[in-house]
């Protein structure tokens, strides 16, 4: 196969407008998709006639990338020349669940009209029979059975009528409701699919009558994806179950319909000259010692994870569908790919559609962990290890313990270390109090200085049918003056560390079992002052 790209070809536009061109029909069958774009391969065949030709590749994406387009062709064709423009008279093929749409508010418009023609036939009948009424009264005797049956025949038509009537101004009611709905759903997706089509124009020779088969590739913007986890625990003890998956979305235009998928974090919008280093010349400041730009680049997020996290906020509230595939790991040290081995369907309406990249099972150290001066409840926590050997990228995971949901965690392998602590929710059966012991609390002043002491208490019950092993963290002030001092008194068992003043217990406490732990500190500083204590 023969191959030219667009990044070093400069043809004349006006050449392609002027030559008769053939329409050729090609299909999307390869996406490769970034965190922000997407890599389009679509194929053709067609037979060709010996000679120089233009071939228009049509109802493509009007905002595919220029740059990025290359095409390739088999049995000896020369691609000589490609360009690109767009028609505004040929609109994007419309989604079937745009036609479906159209099917269903034509027949209720129908439906509808027929409505309103049958009210009004009823309507006109029942002029004709308040007009009618005195009929045959004019002459002979007057009869008081004839008067009974006309009265009857009056009653029960004009309530026939009327309870018609009332029937259809009913339906017409739910027709126009459910006219104006599609309408709007329709209106919503015409607003995005009213657009214009892109075309290449491809300048071949073929050297005899040939079949020939095409490859043609692009680049859009308007597509990506995100990773997600669901992360499921069934019970305290057993490994954890880890689904990945991928949140795909596009809004090219075009739907991808049956397409193989490769997703990777890759960017495509990074340049590609090579860097260059800068003599690092060291010197005396003034103030805040100066960083370097090596250490900078590595504290910052990397550019593939702020990506993919500020796709995640803008889809917070997109729909999704979920599906479950296999998936070929396929690993560089320039980028992570997964190539899905089911084919998809992608429609173009920006909405996420979910794909179940793997699941793993991981096992997990679980413990319980308290704060009770901020909340008086013990909550679950899941550490887990082992998380790097499957190259996570960063994203949101769903939680779940006991088939229950119970929150969120942001998974980003840049960040955590070995371990990483996963929390599943409170557990009400452990009962965590926290109060102050007023014989140990006191004020005193002292010359110029005030003295405050605090006793603290903390108890612990468990009332599950099993032990467990509690972590409970507590602290004291830390001081920012040196007018002010804190001393810690008292100090059952808890480990203090005390540049941040954290108290730290860790029990193991089993069923049916209480502890309770507790400790004292003192704040001294001026009488005339104020803290915030």
């Amino acid at each position: 196969m023969k191959k030219i790209s667009l990044l070093f070809l400069f043809v004349v536009p006006a050449l392609a407008w002027a030559q008769t061109s053939t329409e050729v029909k090609s299909k999307i069958n390869n996406v490769t998709v970034f965190p922000r774009g997407a890599q389009i391969e679509r194929t053709a065949a067609k037979f060709l006639s010996a000679g120089r030709q233009t071939l228009t590749f049509s109802g493509l994406a009007s905002e595919l990338d220029p740059s990025s387009i290359s095409v390739s062709a088999s049995n000896g064709v020369n691609v000589l020349g490609v360009t690109t423009r767009t028609n505004f008279l040929q609109e994007s093929e419309k989604p079937k669940e745009v036609v479906r749409l159209q099917d269903s508010l034509s027949r209720y418009e129908f439906d509808l009209q027929f409505n309103q023609n049958m009210l009004g036939v009823y309507s006109q009948e029942r002029n004709m029979v308040l007009a009618n009424q005195n009929v045959g009264w004019g002459e002979g005797e007057f009869v008081i059975e004839d008067l009974e049956d006309l009265s009857d025949f009056y009653r029960d038509r004009l309530a026939d009528i009327m309870l018609k009537e009332m029937e259809l101004q009913s339906k017409q009611k739910r027709l126009n409701e459910n006219i104006s709905r599609l309408r709007r759903q329709l209106n919503e997706f015409n607003a995005k699919l009213n657009r214009a089509t892109g075309e290449v124009l491809v300048e071949i020779l073929a050297t005899g009558n040939v079949n020939a088969n095409f490859t043609l590739s692009y680049m859009v913007r308007n597509a990506g994806w995100v990773p997600s986890y669901s992360i499921t625990v069934t019970e305290v003890n057993q490994p954890l179950q880890v689904s990945y998956n991928a949140k795909v979305f596009q809004n090219s235009g075009i739907d991808w319909s049956d397409v193989t998928l490769t997703l990777t974090n890759a960017n495509p919008l990074l340049g590609s000259d090579k860097p260059v280093l800068d003599p690092w010349r060291l010197n005396f400041v003034m103030g805040a010692p100066v960083v370097s730009g090596y250490e900078l680049s590595n504290k910052a997020m990397p550019l593939s994870a702020g990506v993919m996290k500020e796709v995640q906020m803008s889809m917070d509230m997109m729909d999704s569908e979920e599906s479950i595939s296999t998936v070929d790991y396929a690993m560089n040290k320039a980028a992570t790919r997964f190539e899905i081995k089911t084919r998809y369907d992608i429609p173009s309406n920006n909405k996420p559609q979910v794909i179940g990249v793997d699941v793993f099972t991981l096992n997990a150290d679980y413990e319980y962990y308290a704060a009770p001066k901020i909340d008086p409840t013990a909550f679950l926590l899941a550490r887990v290890a082992g998380f790097e050997k499957y190259d996570l990228l960063p994203g949101q995971a769903n939680l779940f313990f006991a088939n229950t949901y119970v929150g969120q965690a942001f998974i980003d392998p840049n960040i955590f270390g070995d371990t990483l602590d996963l929390s599943l929710g409170r557990d009400q059966s452990i009962v965590v109090k926290r109060e102050k012991v007023k014989e140990l609390c006191e004020t005193k002043k002292i010359g110029n200085s005030l003295k405050e002491t605090i006793g603290v208490q903390i108890s612990v019950k468990n009332t599950k049918s099993g032990p467990i092993t509690l972590t409970i963290v507590d602290q004291i002030p830390v001081s920012t003056n040196k007018e002010i001092t804190v001393d810690l008194d008292e100090n059952e068992t808890g480990a203090l560390t005390p540049e941040t003043g954290m108290l730290k217990w860790v029990e193991k406490i089993g069923a049916g079992e209480g502890r309770k732990n507790g400790f004292r500190y003192t704040v001294k500083y001026p009488a005339d002052r104020k803290i915030n204590f």
